[in-house]
């Protein structure tokens, strides 16, 4: 008689307590796992137990979704055949109390790897791999089905507890769905690595450089070099000593202030005249011209306990006394996505933000102190709630009822029966064709009713490279609003991964984008953002000045058109696309505070306990100074270490470029970026005194000391 085999083993935990389980491999029955996983892991976990009595729901639909999976090979591997299985004896590779149904009624079943994946026997781990892989394909297709049936639910509805009903559930499916993939993925990578054994690919490790021999080199006698007489040099007289500065006391900051070596000669009661020629205010599609805005929202904002629009209505007395003028509100229309950024109805503003009543209400609170509320405008594209006779998503409903004649036709997958596209295609959603007319009606209808009925003061127009610049300036010209800005997001000038000191090219595709509207339209500054957080994160501050001594920035090119910002949703939040160095936050709105442009403040940050103190002695002093879109900036210092500038009124009127005359008629100041040592009263910016009037670590910003009262000059 043949010796019996040996028993397999599998570990397993419970608790912290390591285990061994004996597995009988001829007992295995592969075609009855489906049905009988749970019992037999639950009896192989407690062999004294109950037998279940029926099978559970989730346990169906998880057994039927493993059988339907049967018929797809996930990889053509050699396949094992078992002896005659018994019935009711399988063992899982683990205890089977990891498994626990929940409460939502949909399976979670465990990554690659996990307690539940049944073990042919060990000497074939090709068959091993093959198994789990049908198993795996089951469970995704199956998380796949489940998580695109609640996203059809909760889009199908606008009723708010159905919606937070869902919710739940569709975040479980989701998990799923994402927890499966990774594990198909993690087989797949093995999968490879055992093809290319059996075929006897081997990558082989890269040969060691050879050991390098020092050999002492022969003695070499100098060459003999003429004599070269030293060029004479003219007679400098030494500087003049600088008399004794008293530093007993040096404030916690990262600077010390240097006192001029004549200071008392400088009049600060007389201020000098103003320029002969009046400088006419800036024009900027940016109200007019002092604007500090708020983007009032985060990516997840429209998960919070509360609705959004009333959180922001709340707040309306906080951010006007902040000093902010404006709020940038997240997209107020239906969407296939939480965010907002996949519209599908325009006039239906029952969003996860809040419902139409609660937008009109938190419209109605910002207006009321003087807050110009603007909307964040999606229509580069536009999700299609029904489908056309072919069965692609292309009918759009609503009071906007398009059909595949407002798609463009640059992605054949919608089937649009419009022209091509003016722009960037946007691949997660059908893109509107602008060049019809009738189009365009409908945006400007639905724009001038979300200005007068709804009561929206201003745009940010989202995804502006997705179709041409001009329509965006055929829009704003239609409906006047008091601020309009586009994203125009295009990376920067990358030498792999260096940031290139020449961002010309870069801030020249923003000016084009805001010349094809014809000027009515500003532009976030993201060539600033690029620019600013690579030299605080690095300390290369001269990257802050371009070939021509002006801000490197789209701010130095044209900054009654510039829209500076430090992070948003998408660069910063939770996504986390491109984010500012968070321990360099104070520096960074150190200059967009103090600098051109118009400045924008992420609500994450004005909310931090840690930036709110000095994000707020920022826009007091940019308030207090008056300094508008079009300032005027000489930069003083822009080094390794150190960057300085003087920032004013502008002593000559600009249209576009930047400025460097500053009008001392009127309050300037100055500030510094960076450890080094610098002050303005060194070397005398200005010829007149300046007070330190905020200061952190790495900045300082002060004020000219004609303009401040006797109270701010004894501080």
């Amino acid at each position: 008689p043949e010796p019996e085999p040996e028993p397999a083993y599998n570990s397993y935990n419970v608790g912290n307590v390591a285990r061994l389980e004996i597995v009988d491999t001829d007992n295995i029955d592969p075609e009855n796992q489906p049905r009988n996983m749970l019992s037999q892991a639950q009896q192989t976990a407690n062999p004294y137990a109950a037998p279940p009595s029926e099978t559970s729901e989730v346990e169906e639909r998880f057994a039927s979704a493993f059988e339907r999976s049967q018929a797809d090979a996930a990889w053509n591997a050699p396949s094992w055949e078992p002896p005659a299985p018994a019935q009711n004896n399988f063992s899982w590779g683990g205890d089977g109390n990891d498994y626990q149904p929940r409460e939502d009624g949909y399976p979670h079943p465990e990554p690659y790897g996990g307690a539940y994946a049944p073990l042919p026997p060990p000497e074939d781990p090709a068959a091993v791999l093959s198994a789990q892989m049908r198993v795996a394909a089951a469970e995704m297709a199956a998380a796949a089905a489940e998580f695109v049936q609640l996203e059809r639910e909760r889009a199908s509805t606008t009723d708010a507890s159905e919606i937070d009903r869902l919710q739940g559930p569709r975040l479980d499916a989701q998990a799923a769905l994402e927890r499966t993939m990774r594990s198909m993925k993690a087989m797949l990578t093995e999968r490879d690595a055992m093809r290319e054994r059996a075929m006897g690919i081997v990558h082989s490790e890269p040969e060691a450089p050879p050991a390098v021999v020092y050999e002492p080199r022969p003695y070499e006698p100098p060459i003999p070099r003429p004599y070269e007489a030293p060029i004479p040099r003219p007679y400098e007289a030494p500087p003049t000593a600088q008399p004794a500065v008293d530093r007993d006391h040096v404030p916690p900051q990262s600077f010390v202030e240097f006192p001029s070596m004549d200071e008392e000669d400088i009049d600060v009661s007389m201020i000098p005249p103003p320029p002969s020629v009046a400088v006419p205010p800036p024009v900027t599609p940016m109200g007019e011209g002092a604007e500090i805005m708020l983007q009032g929202f985060n990516w997840e904002s429209c998960n919070s306990g509360v609705k959004w629009h009333n959180v922001i209505a709340n707040e309306a007395r906080s951010i006007r006394d902040a000093g902010f003028t404006a709020v940038w509100l997240p997209p107020p229309t239906k969407s296939v996505s939480d965010q907002g950024y996949l519209p599908s109805d325009l006039y239906n503003l029952n969003s996860f933000y809040g419902s139409e009543g609660e937008l009109r209400g938190c419209i109605r609170a910002l207006k009321d102190v003087g807050i110009c509320p603007v909307a964040d405008i999606v229509i580069n594209h536009r999700c299609a709630e029904a489908q056309s006779s072919d069965g692609r998503w292309n009918i759009f409903t609503g009071r906007m009822a398009w059909d595949q004649r407002a798609i463009t036709t640059d992605n054949p997958e919608y089937g649009g029966q419009g022209n091509g596209g003016t722009g960037e295609d946007y691949g997660p959603a059908p893109n509107i064709d602008h060049t019809q007319d009738w189009v365009r009606n409908d945006m400007k209808e639905w724009l001038h009713w979300m200005k007068n009925d709804i009561g929206f003061g201003g745009w940010r127009f989202d995804f502006v490279k997705g179709y041409a610049g001009h329509f965006t300036g055929e829009y704003v010209g239609d409906t006047t609003p008091y601020v309009s800005v586009g994203e125009h997001w295009v990376s920067c000038n990358y030498n792999h991964s260096q940031l290139e000191y020449d961002q010309d090219s870069h801030r020249r595709s923003t000016y084009d984008w805001c010349n094809s509207t014809g000027g009515n339209t500003a532009a976030f500054d993201f060539t600033t953002k690029g620019i600013l957080q690579e030299a605080v994160r690095n300390r290369e501050y001269w990257r802050l000045s371009d070939s021509q001594g002006n801000p490197a920035g789209f701010c130095g090119s044209w900054p009654t058109h510039a829209v500076t910002f430090l992070e948003n949703h998408d660069t910063g939040s939770t996504l986390q696309h491109w984010p500012f160095p968070t321990e360099r936050l104070p520096e960074g709105y150190a200059y967009i505070l103090t600098h051109p442009g118009t400045p924008t403040v992420f609500y994450d940050h004005w909310k931090d306990h840690a930036l709110q103190e000095d994000i707020q002695r920022l826009i007091d002093i940019r308030r207090r100074v008056g300094l508008k879109c079009n300032a005027a900036v000489q930069i003083q210092k822009a080094e390794d270490g150190c960057y300085a500038a003087h920032v004013g009124h502008p002593a000559v009127g600009v249209e576009r470029g930047a400025c460097k005359e500053i009008d001392m008629s009127k309050p300037s100041l100055c500030m510094k970026l960076g450890p080094a040592d610098w002050s303005p009263n060194q070397g005398r910016v200005g010829d007149t005194k300046w007070k330190v009037m905020a200061s952190g670590d790495g900045w300082a910003v002060w004020e000219n000391v004609r303009f401040l009262s006797a109270e701010q000059r004894s501080r």
